[in-house]
């Protein structure tokens, strides 16, 4: 989740407190950000990004949010991370009440790949400053709303000390020998997930036919953005992004609150049931 997207669902759970208590976090994956694990990016494999989702995953069910519900959420690449790693794995499931996917459909991610050394090759490798990066990124980039990305587009760049330009801090260059198993698996995983579901996408066309069936079969939640959202959709659209999750969210934590209330009232019911005798 890009940080435009991420400090508006986070104002938004501090304004609406006495509609749903919402706590919101997020986590730079290795090679992005701050975080603090520089280089390697060959060894970027799905594998290695799914142990670091799961680890960050149990960190905050046992340290920050013992008894809480969580409900994960993953743009393109996340999306792919956050499904495979959960898809069949019990103890990553326990108290994960629903997965959101944002822009990420296996076939059209596959198809996309195919398009990535000549994207790389075609985009420039330093800027000047930070805000020519921001420029380029609306003109060329794929983004189309300036506030989202001033925001979301300087944590993608360093500065070189020695040229003083500004570099890309993750070499997808390298992470070719990788990719190609990113998001393998990705559909079926998504629709086996025993949890609601979400898919958000930029619009209808993106959705790959396994998704399409599942859809009309009614296994997940389907949203389309639209108003010309580009593949940063949380950038190009952030608050309809933040308002349809926290409706999701909202809606299912009632309907678990009424499951509980249900299973409760039917429990009272059969403990205080009295068993003839002729049946004892």
């Amino acid at each position: 989740m890009p940080r435009s997207a991420y400090e508006a669902m986070t104002s938004s759970a501090e304004s609406h407190g006495d509609d749903i208590d919402m706590h919101v976090m997020t986590y730079d994956q290795r090679c992005h950000g701050r975080s603090t694990f520089g280089g390697g990016e060959d060894h970027l494999s799905i594998e290695v990004l799914m142990r670091d989702f799961l680890d960050v995953l149990q960190y905050a069910k046992t340290e920050l949010y013992p008894t809480s519900n969580f409900y994960v959420l993953g743009h393109s690449l996340g999306g792919a991370i956050v499904t495979r790693a959960l898809s069949g794995n019990k103890s990553g499931l326990d108290r994960v009440s629903g997965v959101l996917l944002v822009d990420v459909v296996e076939g059209t991610a596959q198809l996309s790949l195919q398009h990535m050394k000549s994207f790389l090759k075609n985009r420039p490798n330093t800027f000047p400053e930070v805000k020519d990066a921001v420029v380029w990124f609306l003109r060329m980039g794929g983004m189309q709303n300036p506030d989202g990305a001033e925001v979301s587009v300087p944590p993608l760049l360093q500065q070189n000390p020695n040229t003083g330009l500004w570099e890309w801090r993750t070499d997808m260059h390298k992470m070719e020998s990788v990719w190609d198993g990113w998001f393998t698996g990705l559909d079926e995983a998504f629709i086996s997930l025993p949890c609601a579901k979400m898919l958000c996408t930029a619009n209808a066309e993106r959705l790959d036919k396994a998704l399409t069936v599942a859809q009309m079969q009614g296994k997940f939640q389907f949203e389309v953005i639209g108003n010309g959202c580009g593949h940063y959709v949380m950038d190009d659209a952030t608050l309809t992004i933040v308002a349809k999750v926290r409706r999701f969210v909202k809606r299912n934590e009632v309907l678990g609150q009424k499951v509980q209330l249900i299973n409760r009232h039917l429990s009272g019911q059969m403990n205080n049931t009295t068993v003839p005798s002729n049946r004892m």
